[in-house]
């Protein structure tokens, strides 16, 4: 349950969008991010240095290793087997010449004569059994460029052409032959058994070019794969002239290599990468045909087509599809591709396979890194957030977490803490200290009140019984005159409606006491009145009546 909750990814990324991530997520995150990092890192540089490389890169390795072997081996047979047949030329040759001398005749009147021919073949039938036991081969033969028809429709020449029957035993000796072609006395006094496919000569165009091909110093050549005459089956041949005396060019021998041969020979064991075809094609306008090791490529019928990639190449059978490599080499004159293939639907697997396997390691990587960042959770950021909860329901902050950093800030916000409850005390105090203050002064303010409107009430009391001591028309002229009071004399008249007596506001105005008097003598003569009392009672009458008309 604990990895799910941490795999919620949808949660995560809304939880992230509103409020961001919580620390024990955010440090999971973190951690789950570095490990897959450097987990992908070492991926790369096992990648880079050859120890993990992709599936694909590993089979066209495999193919490219199996490629060169083949080639190799290719070439080494080809080369054997030439050497073979260069040994069996000379053989032929000797036996040749030494045939003319004995019956004193040159190579040119043995044309039309079919009985020297068939002694000459009887003599030659050793030579080509003998060297076609040694040969790599599934077949020797030789042809000399004469014949006993001349007249015949196609051209026709002379030699001898064995080949075997079964090519699955282990030791070739003394096997029988699927085909004899050559003298029918040769092969009666052998014991030869005579297929359908028997004639006492053959048909070839080799003399046609065989000057201007052995010109420039070739010692042999390889055919391209074809049908083999009166069969259905298919062979390559590596070709040596035979040459007389004088160097001229008498005839030409050599070996078969047929399907079966060439299957057998380069028959590939199922390894890591199961089957793997080898193939010597020859290319004729873009389209390739040849030998395979597989049997069921052997008998294609439209030709293969080639398909480079990337990295490797794609044949087509037709009805099948291989993915492989290819390499040129040159046998003797000609030029040839070297194949190796395995089908493409087993590459496909492997890929898969190998894609599958990468996704474990991912997986089990991903499933090391959420369980080590559970535990990296719970051993560090779980007693994190649990202070964190103390500090915030302001419980004890318990014992330490012997993480120093750590330790330390909680240590700083403990007496931060009690910093900030010894702050919040002194507040309290000033808090009550403020309120009783506010308290008294509402008292003091509420006495003050209640003297005034005492005060007020014995005023306006008076005022009213004054009233009937005051005559209308003096009062009046008293208000009507105030405005003639020059500003002296009505700063004298405020100080006195405020209490002062003559001699204090002689000391506030810096005038002497004469002078004072010489003031309210005016002062009295413009208001009408004839003393201060009357003076102040006039006064707080008026000051009575203008508090009345502001009030209403």
């Amino acid at each position: 349950m604990n990895i799910l909750r941490y795999l919620d990814v949808k949660s995560l990324i809304k939880q992230f969008k509103s409020e961001g991530l919580s620390m024990r997520r955010r440090f999971a995150v973190y951690v789950f991010s570095v490990i897959c990092l450097f987990l992908a890192v070492i991926i790369i540089l096992l990648n880079l240095f050859g120890i993990l490389n992709p599936t694909d890169r590993q089979i066209m390795n495999a193919l490219n290793a199996q490629l060169s072997a083949c080639s190799d081996s290719i070439e080494n047979d080809c080369d054997e087997l030439a050497a073979c047949a260069i040994s069996f030329s000379g053989q032929l040759s000797d036996s040749i010449q030494n045939y003319l001398t004995e019956n004193n005749i040159s190579f040119e009147e043995l044309e039309n004569k079919s009985e020297v021919l068939d002694a000459l073949q009887d003599r030659l039938y050793e030579s080509v059994y003998l060297n076609m036991q040694v040969a790599p081969a599934s077949g020797a033969f030789y042809i000399l460029d004469t014949t006993a028809k001349d007249n015949s429709d196609a051209p026709l020449y002379s030699g001898i052409y064995l080949k075997y029957i079964n090519l699955y035993s282990e030791n070739t000796v003394n096997n029988d032959f699927s085909i004899y072609r050559g003298s029918f006395s040769t092969g009666k006094s052998r014991g030869i058994n005579f297929h359908s496919g028997w004639k006492n000569e053959s048909s070839t165009d080799f003399f046609e070019h065989c000057n201007e091909t052995f010109s420039d110093g070739t010692h042999y050549i390889l055919s391209s794969a074809s049908i083999i005459p009166d069969t259905w089956e298919r062979a390559r041949y590596v070709y040596v002239p035979i040459r007389d005396y004088n160097d001229n060019i008498i005839g030409v021998c050599g070996f078969e290599i047929n399907d079966l041969l060439f299957q057998l020979s380069y028959k590939t064991e199922d390894g890591l990468w199961g089957d793997v075809t080898c193939g010597l094609l020859d290319e004729n306008n873009g389209i390739y045909s040849g030998q395979f090791s597989s049997g069921r490529y052997n008998n294609i019928e439209n030709g293969l087509n080639i398909t480079n990639k990337k990295d490797s190449q794609l044949f087509d059978f037709g009805n099948e599809k291989c993915v492989g490599l290819t390499e040129k080499i040159t046998l003797g004159k000609e030029t040839f591709s070297i194949a190796v293939m395995l089908p493409k639907t087993q590459y496909e697997s492997f890929l898969r396979k190998g894609q599958i396997n990468i996704l474990l390691i991912f997986l089990i990587a991903a499933i090391l890194a959420t369980v080590c960042c559970i535990f990296m959770s719970k051993k560090y950021v779980s007693p994190i957030l649990k202070k964190i909860e103390q500090v915030k329901s302001k419980e004890d902050y318990g014992e330490q977490l012997r993480i120093r950093e750590i330790d330390d800030l909680f240590a700083f916000l403990e007496e931060k803490d009690n910093y900030y409850e010894q702050q919040l005390d002194d507040l309290e105090n000033a808090k009550r200290y403020a309120e009783e203050e506010a308290r008294k002064a509402k008292e003091e303010y509420e006495k003050a009140a209640e003297k005034y409107e005492l005060a007020k009430s014995e005023i306006d009391r008076l005022a009213e019984k004054h009233k009937e001591d005051i005559v209308p028309e003096e009062y009046n002229f008293f208000v009507e005159n105030l405005s003639m009071l020059t500003p002296t004399e009505y700063r004298v008249y405020e100080l006195y409606l405020s209490g002062k007596t003559a001699k204090q506001i002689a000391e506030i105005m810096h005038i002497t006491e004469n002078t004072i008097k010489y003031h309210n003598k005016n002062i009295y003569s413009k208001l009408g009145i004839s003393s201060r009392k009357q003076l102040l009672r006039y006064a707080a009458l008026k000051q009575h009546r203008d508090g009345k008309e502001d009030w209403t």
